[in-house]
């Protein structure tokens, strides 16, 4: 009996014992973690002070591989005719120049593209390419203005370029297909609260029976006008495969909707919204559409969800606290297009995203919007006069003449206008008499032909 029980006692001292000692000294169990990809080395393939470091023919040649490597190694296409060939290179003023005896025209990799006429090297340019790509979170004008000896509104363009770059070469990409996300979040809504004081005045407004009231006994407008709401279908995957594409619409109603899921999503998809009534008609749009009833849960069954779509704006709405401040509509859209293409470059090294970037910068045209955002390029007048024309005068529009305002300065010579004559003033002598007639002037006057019958006498005589 005795050795059952010290056995059963080896047995107990053996076996591990279930129950964790606890106390303030005691840790968690490890769990493995999750290396966010920014961290790792392998992202950090370049930086600034490797693209500034680079020669002025390394630079170039950087554009030139980028923008012209499907051509082929050594070929070129010019901007003014469209000839493809290994085009003559001139040493002096660092440009090409078209081997088309036709044309012959002098070019360089930046003509024609987003970056047509700048007037940095190509080291500059990489390293605010850079910065661009390294601001996760955006980046602002201001700050590249700084950090560069840059004029804000010259950051301010460069930057908004880059955005309709994006926006346009990610428009023109395939259509989304397979398990897709959609949905939608309002910006430009807040309203600034009017003041109301401290003290009296505040007490005043606490005591009022209207109080939240305006003068007309109504609630007061909480929304802005402006409002819009920001659409965004993600096309999901693993990470390097995901694909964006966004829209701007006034409300998520379900015409704008269901028009925005036929242009970006092919029929194809399987979507997955939430339970607002704006996307009822993807039902039968599309082969599968799948609801997920935030109120009750934040996945369906089958393990659909919408958190890559609000992972999107969550981000959007970082950056608009930390870089933007401000979203105007003209604008939002390209904005959402750039976290677009940020989410887009997940999972990449900065080297990679940097060269996505600059083809896309390089390869859709020249800005329709920002290039001549000074109005520096002088209208054409209305009508130009011909060499056989005596005219001296020419039509000019008027915006087109520079008006001088303000006080005129010390050394301003004003013309001297001559006075006008002024007009002879003649008195009229009776209000009856000659009544309806204008006056003679004097000396001008006529004798009147003498009447033919005597001439009376006065009385009295």
């Amino acid at each position: 009996m005795q050795s059952n029980v010290c056995s059963l006692a080896v047995l107990a001292d053996e076996r591990p014992s279930e129950r964790r000692p606890t106390g303030p000294d005691v840790g968690k169990p490890q769990a493995p973690e999750k290396t966010n990809y920014l961290l790792k080395a392998d992202y950090r393939t370049t930086s600034v002070q490797k693209l500034l470091q680079l020669s002025d023919d390394e630079a170039r040649a950087f554009f030139e591989r980028i923008r012209w490597a499907r051509l082929g190694e050594g070929r070129q296409v010019c901007p003014q005719c469209g000839s493809i060939d290994s085009h003559y290179w001139c040493k002096g003023p660092r440009r090409w120049k078209c081997r088309n005896k036709v044309c012959g025209h002098q070019f360089t990799v930046l003509q024609g593209t987003r970056l047509h006429g700048a007037k940095k090297t190509y080291q500059e340019l990489l390293a605010l390419l850079f910065e661009f790509v390294e601001g996760k979170d955006s980046v602002s004008s201001r700050q590249l203005s700084g950090k560069y000896d840059l004029a804000y509104h010259t950051a301010y363009v460069l930057g908004m370029k880059v955005r309709e770059a994006i926006a346009d070469s990610m428009k023109a990409e395939p259509k989304l297909t397979g398990y897709i996300q959609a949905d939608a979040a309002y910006f430009m809504k807040y309203v600034r609260p009017g003041n109301v004081g401290t003290g009296a005045a505040l007490a005043a407004k606490r005591d009022q029976k209207n109080a939240g009231l305006d003068s007309e006994g109504k609630t007061k407008n909480t929304v802005s006008p402006r409002m819009h709401a920001l659409v965004v279908f993600v096309q999901t995957g693993p990470v390097g495969t995901r694909r964006y594409k966004v829209a701007v619409v006034k409300t998520e109603n379900q015409v704008d909707l269901l028009t925005l899921g036929k242009e970006y999503c092919d029929r194809e998809g399987l979507l997955t919204t939430d339970g607002h009534s704006g996307y009822n008609f993807y039902t039968g749009a599309f082969q599968q559409h799948y609801v997920v009833d935030h109120t009750t849960q934040f996945f369906t069954d089958e393990g659909m969800h919408t958190n890559l779509a609000e992972g999107f704006f969550s981000r959007m709405r970082s950056a608009q606290n930390g870089a933007w401040h401000k979203m105007t509509l003209a604008h939002i859209e390209e904005y959402g297009w750039e976290f677009a293409w940020r989410q887009t470059m997940v999972g990449r090294s900065n080297l990679e995203q940097l060269e996505d970037l600059l083809a896309r910068m390089l390869n859709s045209g020249r800005s329709g919007r920002y290039a001549d955002y000074w109005k520096k390029s002088a209208a054409a007048p209305s009508r130009v006069p011909d060499a056989e024309d005596d005219a001296v005068a020419m039509e000019v529009d008027k915006q087109s003449v520079p008006k001088k305002r303000g006080r005129p300065s010390a050394d301003t010579v004003r013309p001297q206008v001559p006075e006008r004559p002024k007009r002879k003033y003649t008195r009229k002598t009776s209000l009856t008499k000659g009544a309806g007639q204008m006056p003679q002037p004097p000396g001008d006057a006529q004798e009147s032909p003498q009447s033919d019958r005597p001439q009376e006498s006065p009385p009295g005589r």
